[in-house]
């Protein structure tokens, strides 16, 4: 009796043993904590509850590489930086350009991506765009912190060009979207790989396109120790077949 309760013991231990052992295991994997901001198509969206787009799959490569698990984190645009410096997220990756401002609070990857900026009008629109000036006669919405906001307000507001009252800012793309196929504004400026990406999804077109040959890259927090190992990833990424696949899945 007394060695078959030993027995029954023993079994019980080592059950337990290899219980903590797995568990240890499992939360010894590091966690790489990413926010996005997903309602950019084709670069970050949700179908259902998952996650998609470009930056999506490229982040999941990532993770794979430096051997991390990788959680995403939906957010406002405009608070993605902010949750850098407060180190509650790893990266953000949202269609994020390269700036030297940003540069100043945050530090980016290399660069994956190349962007311009796009003025999208409803499909049946009349509008007709020739110069930048021209858009001071038209009201233009913008997702708030974005670099398209930041361009009109640099170029046309501030030198006077447009009235401050013509640029109307929106905390999301889709409802700047929204309101101008509503009838509020007359455009809405965005990055014009999102424009493509919106034009797929509603009845809107791109009247005029600004070059302002921008570059996206994966944010960083400042003076972050993944930086090395993300760039060498990247680097991995962007010269593979993965990359190509990826690029062919979301722009047709």
């Amino acid at each position: 009796m007394k060695k078959s309760i030993l027995i029954v013991l023993i079994g019980i231990l080592i059950a337990t043993l290899f219980l903590t052992v797995s568990c240890s295991k499992e939360k010894a994997v590091p966690v790489l904590k990413v926010g996005t901001n997903a309602e950019y198509p084709p670069f970050e969206f949700k179908k259902g509850n998952e996650f998609k787009g470009i930056d999506m799959d490229l982040d999941k490569l990532i993770a794979q590489k430096l051997g991390m698990k990788l959680e995403m984190i939906d957010m406002d645009f405009d608070s993605l930086i902010p949750s850098l410096g407060a180190k509650k997220i790893d990266m953000a990756s949202a269609a994020i350009t390269i700036t030297d401002a940003r540069k100043k609070v945050i530090d980016f990857s290399h660069a994956y991506y190349s962007v311009d900026q796009a003025l999208v009008a409803k499909k049946d629109s009349k509008i007709k765009i020739n110069f930048e000036k021209d858009l001071a006669k038209f009201t233009v919405g913008v997702q708030n912190g974005t670099t398209g906001q930041i361009y009109l307000d640099k170029n046309l507001v501030k030198k006077g060009i447009m009235p401050k009252s013509n640029l109307k800012k929106y905390p999301t793309n889709i409802e700047a979207i929204t309101d101008m196929l509503n009838g509020n504004v007359d455009l809405v400026i965005l990055d014009s790989s999102a424009g493509d990406g919106y034009a797929a999804l509603k009845p809107i077109k791109t009247v005029y396109t600004i070059k302002t040959g921008e570059h996206y890259g994966l944010a960083l927090q400042k003076n972050s120790p993944l930086k090395a190992k993300i760039d060498s990833a990247l680097k991995e990424i962007l010269n593979s077949d993965e990359w190509n696949k990826i690029i062919q899945t979301y722009i047709k």
